[in-house]
């Protein structure tokens, strides 16, 4: 399983993914940075946007829902799937060798905003204290739930896009459902709360999971998801494991 966790981070560096990657969120941040610093909105304080990473949450859920749908369809595209399975023989294990390469990527992404979220404050935003903004209970508690919130929901679509890539062999059409589902989702997440006054079943719906990081922020979100925090929260990773479960399923009984 080592071997094979290695295996799959060594063809992500040699595509030139982590650099592309990181050098994308690198831009992306310092863009907002310079935006916070010198444009004029109101709503853009800095403390605000170091709490949010500079908004970069969204571009992680992009990269991710990427990687989750190319994962395996790059295999079958280049004919290296036989290759694989001719080496290691689990079909299962080479699975849950992809998926904690997404994990241990998906991680490396988030570490990779605070340290330039964190660098960023401190060369625009020298008259910011880092230490006593960080010293403040309350800001530190909102800045780990809001990456906490949004590791969750980025999950929850990096599942569905692997789910997708390996129940669809048009490899461009699965990536593009992944992408499309952000985009439409986190749209029908707020236009969904009509719904569940008139259907309250629905509120296990998977649009209603993505309002997690929302509650997380504003305990009153409950009034209109009708789930509690944890309910949510349950019901997130929920979706999470049996998205990757049927996945494994598929990949298991996929003719290759």
């Amino acid at each position: 399983m080592k071997k094979m966790i290695n295996e799959e981070m060594t063809k992500i560096v040699k595509q030139q993914l982590i650099l592309k990657q990181s050098l994308g969120l690198a831009i992306l941040i310092l863009s907002m940075a310079i935006v916070t610093k010198f444009g004029t909105f109101s709503f853009m304080t800095p403390e605000k946007m170091i709490l949010s990473l500079f908004n970069s949450s969204w571009l992680i859920v992009y990269f991710m829902v990427y990687l989750a749908s190319q994962i395996f369809s790059m295999e079958f595209r280049y004919g290296t799937i036989k290759n694989l399975l001719t080496h290691n023989s689990s079909r299962q294990e080479l699975f849950f060798a992809k998926v904690i390469t997404l994990l241990g990527y998906s991680l490396y992404l988030y570490l990779i905003a605070i340290l330039l979220t964190v660098a960023a404050a401190l060369i625009l935003f020298p008259n910011i204290s880092l230490d006593e903004f960080f010293q403040q209970a309350a800001l530190v508690k909102t800045f780990f739930r809001n990456i906490y919130g949004g590791f969750i929901g980025m999950w929850l679509f990096a599942s569905l896009s692997l789910f997708f890539s390996l129940l669809i062999k048009n490899e461009s059409l699965a990536n593009m459902l992944g992408i499309s589902a952000y985009f439409v989702s986190s749209l029908f997440a707020g236009l969904q709360f009509v719904l569940l006054d008139q259907a309250a079943w629905l509120k296990w719906n998977p649009f209603n999971m993505l309002n997690l990081a929302n509650q997380l922020g504003n305990t009153d979100m409950a009034k209109l998801t009708q789930l509690s925090t944890g309910q949510l929260l349950a019901g997130n990773i929920t979706y999470i494991f049996a998205f990757i479960l049927i996945s494994a399923t598929i990949f298991k009984r996929k003719r290759i």
